[in-house]
């Protein structure tokens, strides 16, 4: 927000503080399900998503600050003239399918982990090919 309350040029600055209220949030649940419980899965998971949050907003914050500072852009605030955006692609399918088998892998054994991995690693191969490509 500005300095007169207007929100219209926040620029990122009201998610950053949500993200950070969510972590902050959710550390405080990790806490005490971690102080009750006694279970360590849960108080992990909880721990991972109010570092995600915290982690989530701290970005946000950075870019806010570096959007409002402009010469930490070095003075260039010119947008270019046209985005570019890869094409329709199969590949980012290929790389969920992989990750989804190399999940299932880590609870099923290596024969499932191995080929999920490939196909992963083989996606990602393929959508860089492809998006060094511009047309």
């Amino acid at each position: 927000m500005r300095e007169d309350g207007a929100p219209d040029k926040a620029g990122g600055r009201v998610e950053a503080r949500i993200f950070l209220g969510i972590g902050a949030a959710v550390l405080g649940m990790t806490v005490v399900y971690g102080a009750t419980a006694d279970e360590r899965a849960g108080t992990t998971m909880l721990l991972l998503t109010a570092g995600l949050g915290a982690l989530t907003g701290a970005y946000l914050a950075h870019q806010s600050r570096r959007a409002a500072d402009p010469a930490a852009t070095g003075g260039n605030r010119e947008v270019p003239e046209e985005a570019y955006l890869p094409h329709a692609s199969i590949w980012p399918l290929g790389v969920g399918a992989g990750c989804v088998v190399m999940a299932n892998g880590l609870a099923l054994g290596a024969w499932a982990l191995v080929p999920g991995a490939m196909l992963t690693v083989a996606s990602v191969w393929g959508y860089a090919r492809q998006s060094r490509r511009r047309d």
